[in-house]
């Protein structure tokens, strides 16, 4: 019966990505004569967003107060799940690991939406995308960065990487916090395994083990302060420290 589940969940996510991403495709052409394709873009991720997160089980709980955009802000990483649920409650885009737009299908499709892909290895690159953060962060959408730089599996908060907060920092924009908790049922696995994506468990065999599970809690507290500072290392140690005392370890309910 779990299989039928995943398979089910599968194909509904399948059809639901495809229609509306096929939505966003047409209003590109339609950006010569003025359009807002950002705008058109952000209304439809958030849709997806949505979508995908009602598909999947997650229910979803917000604390604090949802920033508008244009907003930058910074939250831990625990699984490729934080963007569906990041998107549904948010209208943005992400900065994402260059190794995503390698990715089939995936990559293109993340491209063509709007997020950024950087390799954090290499300064050039880092420059670049410094330029296009500051390019794109507008009142159609804001700008989201998982600052940890990799996944973990939900009992804290891995070090920040203080690199990416160079423009937020050199133009004195506030920066908003917000930490993401999983919960499940004590009948489903434990979201270190099924939520969780920090570990060599390949995609799809990951991905097949969440679509299993019926029911998953999910609560994302903003920040009531938000962080401003002309220094990077200051400002993402001060994010580090704000996402930590709203942070809930991931577990069994």
């Amino acid at each position: 019966m779990r299989l039928l589940l995943a398979i089910g969940k599968l194909i509904l996510f399948l059809l639901t990505t495809f229609v509306l991403y096929s939505i966003i495709l047409f209003g590109y052409p339609l950006s010569v004569f003025g359009f807002d394709k950002k705008g058109h873009t952000a209304k439809l991720t958030n849709l997806w967003g949505k979508a995908s997160c009602y598909i999947f089980g997650l229910k979803i709980s917000v604390k604090g107060k949802i920033p508008e955009p244009p907003f930058f802000l910074v939250s831990n990483h625990l699984s490729y799940i934080d963007v569906f649920v990041l998107f549904s409650a948010l209208r943005c885009t992400f900065i994402a690991k260059q190794d995503l737009r390698k990715w089939p299908v995936v990559g293109f499709i993340l491209a063509t939406t709007g997020v950024m892909f950087v390799d954090r290895d290499r300064k050039k690159d880092l420059t670049r995308v410094n330029k296009e953060i500051s390019q794109n962060l507008n009142t159609a959408r804001g700008l989201i960065l998982f600052p940890e730089g990799t996944t973990s599996d939900g009992t804290g908060i891995l070090p920040f990487k203080s690199s990416l907060f160079h423009i937020p920092a050199s133009n004195n924009w506030k920066v908003h916090c917000a930490s993401i908790s999983y919960a499940t049922p004590g009948n489903e696995p434990h979201p270190t395994k099924s939520i969780c994506w920090w570990d060599d468990t390949p995609f799809l065999t990951h991905f097949i083990r969440f679509l299993k599970v019926t029911k998953t809690y999910v609560t994302i507290t903003f920040s009531s302060e938000t962080v401003q500072n002309s220094n990077r290392k200051v400002v993402a140690k001060e994010a580090e420290v704000l996402i930590k005392n709203t942070f809930e370890p991931v577990h069994q309910i």
